[in-house]
C-alpha cells in the first residue's frame, strides 16, 4: 500500500459516519461529529457536545472509539488543562493528536495522546502553531511560530527540527505531507514578494527548503512521491481557477491542464513514484446547475509527455440529468483508479478503473469475480499497491473490503472482524478459565482431602460442563488423577495429573476445539484455630484447533488454523473449617486469590477468501473469590454437600486482538469488555461407597468468566 493511498483513506472515510451525526438529539441534548479514522478502519476519533438544557451551554468531549470491539476511550483532559480540542490520528489508531489550554502556563499547547498519557509538543512558541499530522512511530509535523517567524517542524521523542529561515525571501512555511523515511516535507512557505503562499519542499537532511512555484500566484504542495523526486499539489493563478501541478527536480513545475477550459481541478491521490494523478475536474452544466465533478487520471510516460484522461460515469444520464463522479485512490503502478461516481436516475455507487475494462461499479467488478455483496457500495476510497484490494463505504454506512485475484470476495467490517476477536479471544480466554476451573472447580474443596501423618489417597475427577458467554457457547470437560500425602499431621500434600477440553461455537459463526494436559501441585496446612493455608500452582500445555466463519458477500465462508497454548497459574486460599453448624449443617466459609496467565502462539489461517494472521497473544486473569462450603449428615454413610460464592475478576477486559488480515492490512482491535462480578452455587453429596468415597456436585454460574453450569464427579480412597 502507498502512503498517499493510506492517507487518502484517513481523510476521506469519515464520510462514511457523518450522516445522522451532525445535529443534536432531543433526548439527550447532545450531538456527535467525526474527526478522523485509522487506515484499517478500525478505530475513529469523534467529538461529543452536550448541551446544558437550562442554559444552552455546550460542553465538549472527545473519544477514540474501536468500532470492531465496542471499546471507547474519553480522552481525559489533564489537570491544568480547559478547551481541549483533538483533531488527527496516526495511520494505525495508537496517537491522537490536538491541542489544550494550559492553565498553569496561560497559553495554548500541542500534545500527542497515547494510552491516556499526553505529551507536550512545545517549541517555546509565542502565539500560533500546529500539528499536522502524526506517524506511527509517535513524531510529529507541524508549524509553530518563533521569533515573528511561521516555521515547520518535525518532532522526534523530544527533539525538534525546523526549517530554515530566510527572512528576506519567505518568512515561514507549513507542512501537509511527508515522505515514509521523512526525508522530504512539502506544504507551503509564505513569500516575502508577494505575501502569497507557494508550494514547496523541504529537505531534511540538507536542512534545505525550495520555492518549486513557478506558475501561479498562490500555491500549495499536497502529495509527494516515496523517494521525494516528485511533488503535486494545487495552484491558482491571478483570479484565475484551482488548478493542479506536478513537480520534478529535472523537469520543474508543470500545469496537468483542465477538463474543460476556466474548470478548477481537485487532486485525490498520487502513484507511488508520482507518475500518475487522480482527482476530480469541475465541468460547466449546460443547464446553469452546480457544476458536477467528472473523475481524472493523469498519467506521464517515459518521455515525460502527460495525458490527461476524463474516467467519465457509470451511468450516461438521461437527457435533463445531470452526472457526476470523482476518483479518490490509485494504486501503487497507477494502473487502477478507484472513486465514486452517481446520476439523477441511479444512486451513487463506487466504481475500479483499469484501460482494460474501462470504470466499472464495485458491485460488477466483483460479480465478474464470481462474488456476489449483499450491500450497494456508496464509493471506493482506497486500494491496494496492486489494486485487487479496495475498500469503501457502502449505502448502509457500513465499511467493506472487496478482493479479486487468486482469492475473491467481500466482507464489511461491522460483521467480519467481530470473528476476529471472538475466534482470538476464544482460544486464550477458554485456557485461563480451563486454569481456573481446575484449581477452585475440581480442586475445589481441599477440606475434604485433608490427611493424617503418613496417610495416603488416590483419587480420579471428572468434571464435565456447559459454558455460554457473549462470544461462544459449548462443551467443555477436564479429568485429573490425583496422590495425596500427609506430611504431618496438619500438612497434606497432593499432586494431580489431567487433561482438558472444549468445543465451543462462535456467535458469529465456525467453532475453537481445545485439547490440552496440565499439572497442578498443592499444599493445605493447618495454621491454628481450625484456619488451613491451601497454596497451589497450574501448568498446562493446549493445542488449539479453529474454524472461523464470516459472511463473504451472499455466502458463509470460513478460514481454518491451529496454534498452541500455554498457561501457567497459582491461587491462594484460606478456609475456616467448621467456623459455624447450623440445623446440623457444618458451614465452612473460605476467600481465595487466583492469577492465570495464558499465552497463545501466532499461527496463520488457511483457507476461505478472508484468512487472518494472529500475532502471539497474552492474557490473564485475576480473581478473588469469597465462599462458604456447606455439609449435612444424612447417615453415616451419606452427606449433603453445597457450595456458595461470589467472585469478582480485576480486569475488565480482555487483551487487544493484532494481526494481519492476509494480503490487506495489520489490525489491532481492542478485547471484548468481561462481566468482572458473578455467582456460584453448587449441590451435590458424598457417599462412602466401597473402600473409597463418592462425590457429586452440580454448579452453576452467573455470566461470568466460570463455566455457566457444570458437575463434578470425584472418587478418592485413603489408605
Amino acid at each position: 500500500m502507498n502512503s498517499k493511498t493510506r492517507n487518502g483513506l484517513i481523510s476521506l472515510f469519515p464520510l462514511v459516519f457523518v450522516a445522522g451525526l451532525g445535529t443534536a438529539h432531543a433526548d439527550n441534548l447532545s450531538s456527535k461529529s467525526l474527526l478522523d479514522m485509522n487506515a484499517s478502519g478500525s478505530v475513529y476519533l469523534e467529538s461529543v457536545t452536550t448541551y446544558d438544557p437550562d442554559t444552552g451551554d455546550a460542553m465538549r468531549s472527545y473519544r477514540l472509539v474501536s468500532n470492531l470491539g465496542a471499546k471507547t476511550i474519553t480522552l481525559a483532559p489533564p489537570a491544568g488543562a480547559s478547551n481541549l480540542e483533538a483533531y488527527g490520528l496516526s495511520r494505525d489508531g495508537t496517537y491522537v493528536i490536538g491541542s489544550y489550554f494550559d492553565e498553569r502556563a496561560g497559553k495554548y499547547v500541542d500534545f500527542i495522546w497515547k494510552n491516556g498519557q499526553y505529551q507536550i509538543v512545545d517549541s517555546d512558541t509565542d502565539g500560533l502553531s500546529g500539528i499536522n499530522g502524526v506517524g506511527n512511530d509517535g513524531s510529529a509535523f507541524g508549524f509553530t511560530q518563533r521569533g515573528g517567524i511561521l516555521q515547520s517542524f518535525i518532532w522526534k521523542n523530544g527533539v525538534f527540527t525546523f526549517t530554515p529561515t530566510d527572512p528576506g525571501v519567505y518568512l515561514g512555511t507549513n507542512l501537509i505531507d511527508r515522505t515514509p523515511d521523512g526525508r522530504f516535507a512539502v506544504g507551503s512557505l509564505e513569500r516575502l514578494a508577494d505575501n502569497q503562499s507557494h508550494a514547496m519542499i523541504w529537505d531534511t537532511k540538507l536542512n534545505a527548503v525550495t520555492d518549486i512555484d513557478t506558475l501561479y500566484q498562490y500555491s500549495y504542495s499536497s502529495l509527494v512521491s516515496t523517494d521525494g523526486s516528485v511533488v503535486a499539489g494545487v495552484g491558482s493563478p491571478l483570479n484565475g481557477p484551482y488548478q493542479v501541478f506536478r513537480w520534478t527536480k529535472d523537469g520543474g513545475m508543470t500545469d496537468i491542464g483542465a477538463l474543460e477550459v476556466g474548470q478548477s481541478m481537485v487532486l485525490s491521490d498520487m502513484s507511488a513514484n508520482g507518475a500518475v494523478l487522480v482527482g476530480g475536474g469541475y465541468m460547466s452544466d449546460p443547464n446553469g446547475g452546480v457544476a458536477p465533478i467528472y473523475a481524472y487520471r493523469y498519467a506521464v510516460d517515459a518521455t515525460g509527455q502527460g495525458t490527461l484522461t476524463n474516467l467519465g460515469v457509470l451511468y450516461a444520464p438521461e437527457p435533463g440529468e445531470s452526472a457526476e463522479s470523482e476518483a479518490k485512490a490509485v494504486s501503487a503502478d497507477g494502473a487502477y483508479v478507484v472513486g465514486y461516481s452517481s446520476t439523477d436516475g441511479y444512486v451513487q455507487q463506487g466504481f475500479r478503473w483499469s484501460e482494460a475494462t474501462g470504470m466499472i461499479s464495485i458491485e460488477d467488478w466483483l460479480a465478474d469475480a464470481g462474488v456476489t455483496p449483499d450491500f450497494v457500495s456508496y464509493n471506493a476510497e482506497f486500494i491496494s499497491d496492486n489494486g485487487n484490494v479496495v475498500m469503501g463505504a457502502t449505502q448502509d454506512d457500513d465499511i467493506y473490503i472487496a478482493r479479486v485475484g487468486d482469492i475473491s470476495g467481500v466482507i464489511t467490517e461491522s460483521e467480519f472482524y467481530p470473528t476476529v476477536v471472538q475466534a482470538a479471544s476464544s482460544t486464550v480466554q477458554n485456557s485461563v478459565s480451563s486454569a481456573n476451573t481446575v484449581m477452585f472447580g475440581a480442586q475445589g474443596n481441599p477440606m475434604r482431602n485433608r490427611l493424617g501423618a503418613g496417610e495416603r489417597a488416590v483419587w480420579g475427577t471428572v468434571d464435565g460442563g456447559y459454558d455460554n458467554t457473549d462470544i461462544s457457547k459449548g462443551g467443555l470437560a477436564l479429568g485429573e488423577f490425583g496422590l495425596g500425602y500427609g506430611i504431618t499431621d496438619g500438612v497434606t500434600a497432593r499432586i494431580s495429573v489431567g487433561g482438558t477440553y472444549s468445543d465451543q461455537d462462535l456467535d458469529a459463526g465456525g467453532w475453537v476445539k481445545q485439547r490440552g494436559f496440565f499439572l497442578s501441585p498443592e499444599v493445605t496446612a493447618d495454621l491454628g484455630a481450625n484456619l488451613y493455608l491451601t497454596l497451589g500452582g497450574y501448568v498446562g500445555r493446549t493445542n488449539i484447533d479453529t474454524s472461523r466463519g464470516y459472511m463473504n458477500g451472499t455466502i458463509t465462508d470460513s478460514s481454518d488454523g491451529s496454534t498452541d497454548a500455554d498457561t501457567w497459574a497459582a491461587k491462594i486460599r484460606l478456609d475456616w473449617l467448621n467456623a459455624a453448624n447450623v440445623a446440623n449443617t457444618d458451614i465452612t466459609p473460605y476467600i481465595g486469590l487466583s492469577y492465570a496467565r495464558t499465552t497463545v502462539d501466532a499461527y496463520t489461517e488457511e483457507s476461505g477468501s478472508f484468512p487472518v494472521s494472529y500475532d502471539e497473544t497474552s492474557d490473564h486473569s485475576t480473581i478473588a473469590r469469597l465462599g462458604a462450603d456447606f455439609v449435612h449428615p444424612m447417615s453415616d454413610t451419606v452427606r449433603l454437600l453445597a457450595k456458595t460464592e461470589v467472585s469478582y475478576q480485576f480486569e475488565d477486559q480482555a487483551t487487544a486482538t493484532t494481526g494481519t488480515l492476509t494480503g490487506i492490512s495489520d489490525f489491532s482491535i481492542d478485547g471484548a469488555e468481561l462481566k468482572q462480578l458473578w455467582l456460584r452455587g453448587g449441590v451435590g453429596a458424598e457417599v462412602d461407597l466401597g473402600s473409597g468415597t463418592a462425590s457429586f456436585m452440580v454448579n452453576a454460574t452467573t455470566e461470568g468468566q466460570d463455566p455457566s453450569v457444570w458437575l463434578r464427579s470425584n472418587y478418592t480412597v485413603k489408605f
